[in-house]
């Protein structure tokens, strides 16, 4: 048997909520990407950067949202789950984010969600706790089961990327 890394065919978002939060993440980091030229992103880590970073080639890393690169470090990585109160959101996630916290313990790594599995207790509350104990602060998660509209999307990763960039936010300018 031989593992296959990467976004399998029928593994991605497969409802209208889905592909919708999906759509959203991925459409805002390719336009911030263009403002925000100081960064390099990724969408789906190759063979040689797989090899490069970590040293096999044994998984697929595909952020919704790219991985974001600052001087050649991987800075932040946003991510999009909708999840109901059963599936295996939290299980793809866990993926990505244990391959970004190995190539920088200190990424940051966002994830929206949406969906029942937001509520408390739900499987997306319960990824949100589990990956503070876990990975640690720099994990972070915006829990809607509605969803969010576009500008709260941008709002939050303009944010990340601003305070990823400028280490010391109260001086106001962008290094």
């Amino acid at each position: 048997m031989t593992f296959r890394g990467g976004i399998q065919p029928g593994t991605t978002a497969f409802d209208a909520e889905s592909l919708d939060l999906d759509t959203s993440v991925k459409a805002i980091a390719k336009q911030l990407a263009q403002e925000y030229t100081q960064f390099s992103t990724i969408w789906q880590m190759n063979h040689a950067q797989k090899m490069a970073w970590v040293g096999d080639d044994c998984f697929g890393f595909a952020p919704d949202g790219g991985a974001w690169f600052y001087r050649d470090e991987l800075v932040a990585v946003f991510e999009a789950k909708k999840q109901g109160l059963a599936g295996n959101a939290q299980e793809r996630w866990w993926d990505n984010a244990c391959t970004a916290k190995y190539i920088n313990d200190d990424v940051r790594y966002h994830t929206f969600c949406r969906g029942p599995g937001c509520a408390v207790n739900g499987p997306l509350e319960r990824l949100n706790r589990k990956a503070q104990l876990m990975l640690g602060e720099r994990f972070t998660f915006s829990l809607n089961e509605a969803g969010f509209a576009p500008v709260e999307i941008e709002t939050q990763m303009r944010s990340i990327l601003e305070q990823v960039l400028n280490p010391y936010p109260c001086s106001g300018t962008l290094q």
